[in-house]
């Protein structure tokens, strides 16, 4: 028999009624709402509307069942897949507001996006007189964001699950004394010359950006080619730290964070990892099972087994000490271990493990 403690243990996903809220219920309304307001408003538009803009205006037209058809499969195909990955997955916290955030996110970017297009054409008789929709589109982007991250927001953060099994035999541990404890630290990165190029890259890219919005006049898409630029950097540096709390990282900028309290460490280990193969690429990162991966670069890594089927994996130097020490701490944690430090415990901080 299991128990809700073990790492193979079944166990429903949490925050279900969330995953059904902000992954179906929320987009199904905001896409039904749109296509109302849309159904309603045809009638006052022009028998063609205008499908793209180009730098000198409209550039092609087409019937109103061309426009609600490029609408309808896309808007559609996202609410049904995302719906489907709402329902489906969410072990983890951040898998779910990601799904969550997602879900709702788009539910209201491409209901924006439609009505948008059709707004602008309300009253007109010629679709080529059509205005710009960078405005709109503009506001559909931040309205999008601000629900995505509402409902990301209010997902659900992880349920306490202490472990309740004992941390294997074989897992290797850190010797600590009755009355030790002790800290462990690093900052897990790219190298110094990796950090160069990555700076010359977001420089690039950012004139590449401006650049293009300076042709095609239109700085929509400068604005959210250039968003994901301060995002994307708290990804590259993190502080990492094992303690009587368990393990933390941190990024550059205090956040995102990450952390496994000591209590739900079911074992901890050193593996070699591949960022493109097993998550696709670097920063804070989700692969296809829902291990969670904070990796900055190829090679060691502190993989934490986590309650709840959950699974942590962190690229960081002396990735070998940090699991030891995590692993003592779990097994302290558990109640059941000698070296159980109590208030009289000191601490000793460091780059590494220090005991006192």
């Amino acid at each position: 028999m299991t128990t809700s403690g073990s790492p193979t243990g079944r166990r429903a996903l949490p925050h279900r009624g969330r995953a059904w809220l902000f992954g179906v219920v929320v987009p199904v309304l905001v896409t039904a709402a749109a296509w109302i307001v849309v159904l309603r408003l045809l009638p006052r538009l022009p028998a063609q509307v205008a499908l793209h803009w180009g730098v000198d205006g409209v550039d092609r037209v087409g019937t109103h069942a061309e426009l609600l058809r490029e609408a309808g499969v896309i808007g559609g195909v996202s609410l049904v897949v995302l719906a489907v990955l709402s329902l489906a997955t969410g072990r983890t916290a951040l898998v779910r507001r990601l799904v969550l955030g997602l879900a709702t996110g788009c539910a209201v970017f491409f209901a924006g996006i439609l009505l948008t297009q059709v707004l602008l054409h309300v009253g007109l008789d010629d679709p080529f007189q059509a205005g710009s929709p960078d405005g709109g589109f503009l506001l559909t982007v931040v309205a999008a964001l601000a629900a995505g991250a509402l409902a990301g927001a209010l997902a659900g953060a992880d349920p306490d699950l202490p472990a309740v099994e004992a941390v294997p035999g074989d897992a290797p541990r850190t010797a600590l004394g009755t009355h030790e404890r002790a800290v462990w630290t690093r900052q897990a990165g790219p190298s110094a010359r990796s950090r160069r190029w990555i700076w010359y890259a977001v420089l690039v890219y950012a004139a590449a950006s401006l650049g293009f919005a300076v042709v095609t006049q239109s700085w929509f898409v400068a604005v959210i080619m250039l968003v994901i630029v301060p995002v994307a950097l708290t990804m590259f540096v993190w502080d990492v730290r094992v303690d009587a709390g368990g393990l933390t990282a941190r990024g550059s900028f205090g956040w995102p964070r990450q952390h496994v309290p000591a209590a739900e460490v079911v074992r901890a280990y050193v593996r070699d990892v591949s960022p493109i193969r097993e998550f696709g690429g670097w920063g804070l990162r989700s692969a296809m099972d829902e291990t969670v991966g904070v990796v900055v670069r190829r090679g060691e890594a502190i993989v934490v087994e986590r309650t709840g089927r959950r699974r942590l994996v962190v690229t960081v130097d002396d990735a070998a000490t940090g699991a030891a020490l995590l692993n003592t701490y779990a097994e302290r944690a558990r109640g059941n271990a000698p070296g159980t430090p109590d208030d009289d415990g000191a601490t000793a901080t460091g780059a590494g493990a220090a005991t006192a």
